[in-house]
């Protein structure tokens, strides 16, 4: 779980780096596919530095779409499980079994859908289930913006 959330035991109150984590347990998920090419041309590279999406595709699915819908942004770092490595590119990680889903809830109750969580000081300070790719977006930059 560190490695998704760096300061994950961390116990200065002293940090308000945030990540917004936004995942979507379906596979090959157009509803999200549509909400990234949407928040990557809404965002900030800074902002978007700061956003990590967590889908059940493989490095190479996720790797491919990139490279075929954000183009501008992307390029493949090598690592596993991460797709996108440019300094302003959409990131995104994979968890083919959802755990790290299945540890802070983010698989529904009734049906999966895109949740997406805030996390800072070690804990997630907010959180949005059920929402549209329509309006990640907004979402995304209220998110943020609250928290200021």
């Amino acid at each position: 779980m560190k490695r998704f959330v760096p300061w994950e035991g961390s116990q200065s109150s002293a940090s308000r780096d945030h990540l917004v984590v936004i995942t979507d347990p379906r596979p090959k998920s157009s509803e999200l596919r549509t909400a990234m090419k949407r928040l990557a041309g809404s965002l900030s590279g800074d902002a978007l530095k700061k956003c990590l999406v967590i889908n059940t595709d493989s490095p190479a699915e996720n790797r491919r779409f990139l490279k075929k819908n954000l183009p501008a942004t992307s390029s493949s770092d090598g690592s596993s499980g991460t797709a996108g490595g440019s300094s302003s590119s959409l990131r995104i990680m994979c968890d083919r079994d959802k755990e790290w889903m299945r540890e802070y809830t983010a698989l529904g109750e009734k049906r999966y859908s895109i949740t997406v969580f805030v996390l800072r000081d070690g804990r997630v300070e907010k959180i949005a289930r059920e929402v549209e790719a329509e309006v990640l977006s907004l979402v995304v930059k209220n998110a943020i913006s609250s928290l200021s």
